[in-house]
């Protein structure tokens, strides 16, 4: 009775916010969207030697959308990562990170990622294949994005889009294979953000 109470409500939610997106798709949105600096989060975690597990995120963070909700297949991402912003919570690992052995921020500065192609599956969530470059190195990568909710902010009135988005990277397939022994290769990753509407400059 509980188990199907809780899918009853899951549906339910589901289908209130897929009428939600929907809806706005009418609406007059912007097709031009940036990340929401004070909103957004790249975030990432390691199994470090099986004991636990090391969790971190980038900081400065830049992005650009292309995104009509009439036609969601077309959407176009950009998004630029200050390598240099890594947090792991412990200056000296995060020190080591910055070096040689990792993302050599003194060499490579950014990593990128600049989408190809973008399926939605319903109004609400979409597999976004991108080129993710990491030292000097580029590769495809597949995202999971969700639109988590897509309004005018109450706050400001003005329209943002809520989105989540995961994946996973294989750190030793751009040459980032330091400690592969004891510090997991398959490194995924979470980016939780706003976008609102681009300004001109």
């Amino acid at each position: 009775m509980i188990n199907a109470a809780m899918k009853n409500t899951a549906k339910a939610l589901l289908v209130s916010s897929t009428l939600a997106v929907t809806t706005m798709a009418s609406a007059a949105l912007p097709s031009q969207w940036q990340l929401d600096d004070s909103h957004t989060r790249v975030g990432f975690s390691v199994e470090h030697m099986g004991f636990s597990t090391v969790m971190g995120h980038f900081s400065d963070v830049e992005g650009t959308v292309q995104f009509d909700l009439k036609n969601p297949n077309q959407a176009q991402l950009n998004f630029v990562i200050d390598t240099d912003s890594i947090d792991t919570a412990w200056k000296a690992r995060d020190e080591h990170l910055k070096t040689d052995e990792f993302f050599n921020v003194e060499k490579y500065p950014t990593m990128s990622f600049k989408s190809t192609q973008v399926n939605f599956i319903n109004p609400q969530q979409a597999k976004v294949t991108g080129d993710f470059t990491l030292l000097g190195q580029t590769k495809p990568v597949t995202l999971n994005l969700t639109l988590k909710k897509v309004a005018n902010s109450p706050m400001t009135n003005e329209p943002v889009i809520g989105f989540r988005a995961t994946g996973t990277i294989d750190r030793t397939a751009y040459g980032m294979d330091a400690y592969s022994q004891g510090v997991t290769t398959s490194v995924p990753i979470q980016i939780d953000g706003e976008l609102v509407e681009k300004k001109a400059k």
